[in-house]
């Protein structure tokens, strides 16, 4: 076990470092949302802005579709990057490491750019066209939204996924496989359980950088009022018009929504996996 204690019970000094490194990081965190709170309480429309934007249709609107199309996107996208993770972590085999740096490329490109290359591809290629045959519309549509944030946000939970299973013992799951489970069996009762803190905190990042994604979104399907416009964007439009206020109230909305869920998760995914003695079945 490391010792964070001297014998003398002082921290070590590179520990007071590490802290002052935190603490300086944490102050700058903490400072922007208590100067937005205090600004907005401040401005002597600050308060009425608030309001306004709570009984605005539009606002209304665009809360609601960040919030469905953000819970879409996170359920679908951890539901790839469970499997997407295990395979980078596990799979041995040719183009592994291919498929590991394509993972990376939604990470590494600016997000407006994805949003533009998305837009060629659905505009320039076959790719809308042959949806659109079927039924299937994505630019300028809600649903593009819901395609936009799983394309982006799946790469981050595939990432950090494959990091919670690097470091699971690949031996727990060949154990339960000794005592007559069968590989798919051990994989949902011994390895993913053992990893559900990973995906708890994969699924939260995923949820709250689609709630956040502004450019790509709007790239790819525009701010069509009442229809594709989501908080970001609306932010955007209510800067436009200098409305700092209206933009700033949407702000701490996203703030005390994004941090309300972030409570949540880590209630839920704080408590200990289940253990691995039910994994057998005998």
């Amino acid at each position: 076990m490391i010792r964070l204690l001297t014998s003398r019970g002082k921290p070590p000094i590179v520990l007071v470092g590490f802290g002052l490194i935190l603490a300086v990081y944490a102050f700058f965190i903490v400072g922007i949302l208590i100067a937005d709170f205090l600004y907005l309480a401040s401005v002597p429309t600050g308060r009425e802005q608030f309001v306004e934007s709570l009984s605005n249709p539009e606002v209304r609107h665009a809360i609601w579709v960040s919030l469905w199309t953000s819970s879409v996107s996170a359920l679908i996208g951890v539901s790839i990057a469970v499997p997407a993770g295990y395979l980078l972590s596990r799979g041995r085999f040719p183009g592994v490491r291919l498929l590991d740096a394509i993972i990376d490329v939604p990470i590494i490109l600016p997000p407006l750019v994805f949003g533009i290359s998305l837009m060629v591809l659905f505009q320039r290629t076959f790719v809308g066209p042959a949806l659109l045959a079927v039924g299937l519309k994505f630019v300028h549509d809600p649903k593009g939204i819901v395609l936009v944030q799983t394309l982006i946000t799946t790469a981050f939970g595939t990432r950090m996924l494959k990091g919670t299973f690097d470091g699971i013992d690949p031996r727990l799951s060949a154990v339960a496989e000794t005592l007559g489970s069968s590989r798919t069996r051990a994989f949902f009762t011994v390895t993913l359980s053992a990893a559900r803190n990973g995906v708890v905190a994969a699924l939260v990042t995923m949820w709250a950088l689609s709630l956040a994604l502004y450019g790509p979104v709007m790239a790819f399907v525009g701010a069509t009022s009442m229809r594709t416009e989501v908080m970001p964007t609306r932010m955007f439009l209510e800067m436009n018009v200098a409305r700092l206020e209206a933009a700033l109230s949407l702000g701490l909305m996203m703030i005390v929504i994004a941090l309300s869920v972030l409570l949540l998760a880590k209630l839920l995914g704080g408590r200990n996996a289940a253990g691995v003695g039910r994994i057998v079945g005998r």
